[in-house]
């Protein structure tokens, strides 16, 4: 039987860049994915600047899959258009194949990394610190000394590790395809946020991107609205969008903040541990982060005697996610009441459009309120003495 430091049970964007944080340390580490590789994938496709801007300061080749670079947002309510130019970069748009391709190869250097795609886990025996999975037809069992789960929105991992960190799921579906004759003459250098009356609660947007876009909606309504279809469908009516492309569905797990992300050598990074931003649906930048942490504590697991790695993990999280996703709950749940009067602020008027722009670029994070007073002081007097 074969014999790992770290097994890392999925290669999106959080399970790929723990494996690169970690292949410098001299562990083993075995990355495993359940698709093969180069895989598909629908999804939104756009990285927030914060994201990009911790890629980028580990790879500099990042660059080479972005598609475009959007610094203007263009937001619809109802029948309203306004364009904002806040004169900054706020999305990188990429493919999600290329973007999960590049981070697979960053990590991956077969001597202390190893990847295996196309597998299906079977069982995890938490007594004996193993897993077994199906590759090419062949079951395969190796040992782990840490293992960490990183397989998405997959909850059925989740029940294998007795981990189920969730309060609630929000719900994202994305269609990829030609911008269309409306959406084309935006296609260049906006990225959509849109909002329609009838349907509260809910956020379509379209990313852009060399030649086609990914056109979504996202919700963090739960339990789920039924006029999911009725939204597709007057969503795609308005931008005149190929009605023959059917969209992709995904859910996306919220962490219950009372319930930890990690038992004894087993830890939970990214959408396995429902830490995705509850706010937008936003979760390859925290994904970053939790793997982060994770490898922050890996590596100290394997460096000191009697280290308690999941006593530490779960503090580490909380002390540097708690809060910040906390107060995303605040600003998710004035959307949901007051919807129009929410998009209004953060598209219509000066200081929304500034403290949304800094969320997406990181400047702001949500729990810093004295930055919001100050930006909102500084706007205020600003004013005045004009």
């Amino acid at each position: 039987m074969n014999k790992h430091d770290v097994v890392i049970a999925g290669a999106g964007p959080a399970g790929s860049y723990l494996a690169y944080k970690l292949k410098n340390q001299g562990r083993d580490v075995l990355l495993l994915e359940k698709k093969p590789f180069p895989r598909y994938k629908c999804c939104a496709g756009g990285l927030s600047k914060k994201a990009y801007d911790v890629l980028f300061s580990e790879n500099k080749n990042i660059k080479s899959i972005v598609e475009k670079t959007t610094k203007k947002g263009l937001y619809v309510r109802d029948n309203k258009f306004t364009s904002v130019n806040p004169g900054k970069e706020l999305i990188y748009m990429t493919y999600r194949a290329d973007l999960d391709n590049f981070l697979v190869k960053m990590a991956i250097d077969n001597k202390t990394v190893f990847f295996k795609d196309n597998v299906l886990i079977q069982k995890i025996n938490r007594k004996e610190n193993s897993i077994t999975f199906l590759e090419k037809n062949k079951e395969k069992k190796v040992n782990y000394k840490i293992l960490v789960g990183a397989w998405g929105n997959n909850i059925r991992f989740n029940k294998m590790v007795d981990l189920y960190p969730f309060e609630r799921f929000d719900l994202s579906s994305s269609w990829e395809g030609p911008a269309g004759p409306r959406f084309s003459k935006y296609s260049n250098d906006h990225s959509l946020a849109q909002i329609m009356k009838k349907y509260p609660g809910f956020v379509c947007y379209i990313f852009p991107k060399s030649e086609l876009i990914t056109a979504g909606i996202f919700t963090s309504k739960y339990p789920f609205p039924l006029v999911w279809k009725n939204v597709w469908n007057d969503f795609i009516d308005f931008w005149k969008l190929d009605k023959s492309i059917k969209p992709h569905y995904a859910v996306i797990p919220i962490r219950d903040p009372k319930k930890p992300v990690a038992r004894d050598n087993i830890l939970l990074i990214g959408d396995a541990a429902g830490l995705a931003d509850p706010f937008v649906g936003e979760g390859i930048y925290h994904a970053f982060i939790s793997s982060r942490i994770a490898a922050r504590n890996i590596i100290n697991f394997f460096k000191e005697d009697n280290y308690d790695l999941a006593s530490e993990y779960n503090k580490d999280v909380d002390r540097n996610l708690y809060d910040v996703l906390k107060w995303a709950r605040v600003y998710e749940f004035f959307f949901n009441h007051f919807p129009n009067l929410s998009f209004w602020a953060g598209s219509e008027t000066t200081l929304g459009i500034d403290v949304v722009n800094s969320f997406v670029t990181g400047e702001i994070k949500y729990n810093e309120v004295k930055k919001i007073i100050n930006l909102t002081k500084n706007r205020f007097l600003g004013k005045k003495s004009s």
